[in-house]
């Protein structure tokens, strides 16, 4: 499994160093792109995705959760995807980067959010890796992967992994170790990969409506980082190199299409002010910098700023406060999900779990199912002593979010407090299927069995998804 899930991540993923440029490589729709299925990378790329859940932090958080979810939807909707289930993680990294493995597999740092001040930008680092995925170039370069030794693998997974966590000098290390042991090999992408990307992405932005000139805004702003920050240059420097060449390149690319002026996006704006404070320092430095931003004369970044300081005085306790900023941003937005979401928790911490759960109960009127939103109502409600009504409305939204780790994490707790054994059980499987424990997914099956005797229906079920993950135990087995 560790040669095999090296071969995807090194392959495809945009996580490590890159290696000189390598001649002959080969066209898209030669023999060398059918050495693996779209299927097969799929499922590569679910194995990839559950290593990865299982040994680095990523962000708990609905509401940046959805919204980078439904930005990638929207692009890959406008790219060259055959394949376009995506799923998306966002690490809890520092270090700018994003990356993509097979299968649709969509990673992204939260500390991308710092340093992509549009909307525009953000996007275009993800049409980049969207590109990645839909020139497929884990299967170009296949051949390649097939000579990889063992050792070197090794050394790289660790490398990535070490990385991803945010561990930059560790992991240049062990990827550096791994890479003197296949010094001719082709483990990763070659320049003319990235270039492809960068063309590919810069007409994704242009399909779905957005500045193609923002690729080159991005790799400017990532370029002029390096020159304050001397030797630590930014991770995804590392991985995606950006010379003038390439720069003027992608404004070149980007002349081909009609000239786009968006002004700054309201919800992006949200979402980075939200990632600022979470990883501010201490709550006052927080404080600090949205009031520094509080008179933007935009009014999308001036709104953020506010919401941003509003999170920081919650943070601080300084509630009164916090409700000031609120109570004037939901007047201006009604219905705004980041601002009631926002109120909910003002409520929560002045312990007015009632009214926090009519803040939220409303909402969902008006938007049933939404994800963050019923994310929040469960955690109040569990809160609030009703384990069995938490439990009931985390049930009805795994429906639609079969994939998601830290919901079926939240089940399993309202199941426990609510007294419900055989769902406690059920939930723990699902979280450690997706975590890829799959023997303690299958233990924890084992546990509910004896519990639903008489229960025929749900005692099939349990079976069934026991069988379900014993074939999947054996298809891991299989490709290692």
């Amino acid at each position: 499994m560790l040669h095999r899930l090296l071969q995807l991540l090194i392959l495809t993923c945009s996580v490590g160093p890159v290696c000189a440029e390598t001649p002959n490589l080969p066209t898209l729709g030669d023999r060398t792109s059918g050495l693996v299925s779209m299927q097969q990378e799929r499922a590569l790329g679910q194995a990839f995705l559950r290593a990865l859940r299982s040994q680095v932090p990523t962000i708990d958080d609905p509401l940046l959760q959805e919204y980078v979810e439904h930005l990638s939807y929207e692009l890959a909707l406008n790219s060259e995807l055959q394949d376009r289930r995506l799923d998306i993680i966002i690490l809890d990294a520092d270090p700018i980067n994003a990356f993509a493995a097979p299968g649709g597999i969509i990673g992204v740092h939260d500390g991308l959010f710092n340093h992509a001040q549009t909307k525009q930008e953000f996007a275009a680092i993800l049409s980049h890796e969207l590109a990645h995925l839909s020139q497929r170039h884990y299967a170009r370069q296949g051949e390649a992967g097939r000579q990889a030794s063992l050792p070197s693998i090794a050394g790289l997974l660790a490398g990535v992994m070490i990385l991803a966590a945010g561990g930059g000098e560790a992991g240049m290390a062990a990827i550096t170790a791994g890479q003197a042991l296949s010094q001719n090999q082709m483990l990763q992408y070659s320049r003319s990969r990235e270039s492809e990307a960068d063309r590919v992405g810069i007409r994704t932005l242009a399909k779905a409506g957005m500045d193609p000139q923002a690729m080159a805004y991005m790799f400017e702003r990532l370029s002029r980082a390096t020159r304050f920050q001397g030797e630590r240059i930014p991770e995804f420097l590392r991985t995606h190199p950006v010379t003038k060449d390439r720069i003027a390149d992608s404004y070149n690319q980007a002349a081909q299409y009609p000239r786009v002026e968006i002004k700054p996006d309201l919800d992006y704006q949200l979402m980075r002010a939200r990632v600022q404070v979470a990883t501010a320092r201490t709550a006052a430095d927080a404080i600090a910098r949205m009031r520094a931003g509080i008179d933007d004369a935009d009014p999308a970044r001036r709104a953020a700023a506010q919401y941003g300081l509003a999170l920081a005085l919650t943070q601080s306790g300084q509630l009164d406060r916090a409700a000031w900023q609120l109570n004037s941003l939901m007047d201006e937005y009604p219905g705004k999900i980041a601002f009631i979401l926002a109120e909910a928790d003002r409520l929560d911490q002045a312990n007015q779990l009632e009214a926090a759960l009519k803040t939220l109960s409303r909402a969902l009127t008006i938007t049933p199912g939404n994800y963050p939103l019923t994310m929040a109502y469960a955690d109040i409600l569990l809160k609030n002593g009703r384990a069995s009504d938490a439990e009931g409305v985390l049930v009805e939204l795994t429906s639609t979010r079969p994939n998601d780790v830290n919901l079926w994490y939240q089940l399993a707790e309202a199941s426990g407090l609510a007294n419900n054994i055989i769902g406690v059980h059920e939930a723990r499987a699902e979280y450690f299927v997706l975590v890829g424990n799959l023997d303690q997914a299958i233990t924890q099956l084992g546990y509910a069995l004896p519990l639903v005797e008489e229960n025929f229906q749900r005692r099939a079920r349990i079976r069934t998804r026991i069988e379900e993950i014993h074939e999947l135990r054996k298809e891991q087995r299989q490709q290692s």
